[in-house]
């Protein structure tokens, strides 16, 4: 009884691991103690994660646009022809 009740006073960002512990163990049955040992598991996984995640770092490109690059640029391409002019 008592172990439902705080389960129900957690906060909704929480509610993840509420299912699961209620999936898992019977709740009715189960001991305050047995209840701090399974969150404060969840605590420690998440922790966990977010320090994985911050170590990763993402790609970042780059591009410089240099003055007069597109000097030899023609406006006509080389493709298979252009819808508006009917090729």
């Amino acid at each position: 009884m008592v172990v439902e009740k705080v389960l129900r006073s957690l906060s909704p960002k929480f509610d993840y691991i509420v299912v699961a512990i209620e999936e898992a163990k019977d709740t009715t049955t189960m001991k305050i103690e047995e209840l701090q040992c399974s969150l404060e598991a969840h605590e420690i996984k998440v922790i966990n994660r977010g320090s994985e995640r911050s170590n990763q770092q993402a790609l970042q490109a780059q591009i410089s646009k240099k003055e007069g690059s597109n000097k030899n640029f023609k406006k006509k391409g080389k493709g298979k022809g252009s819808w508006a002019n009917g090729d």
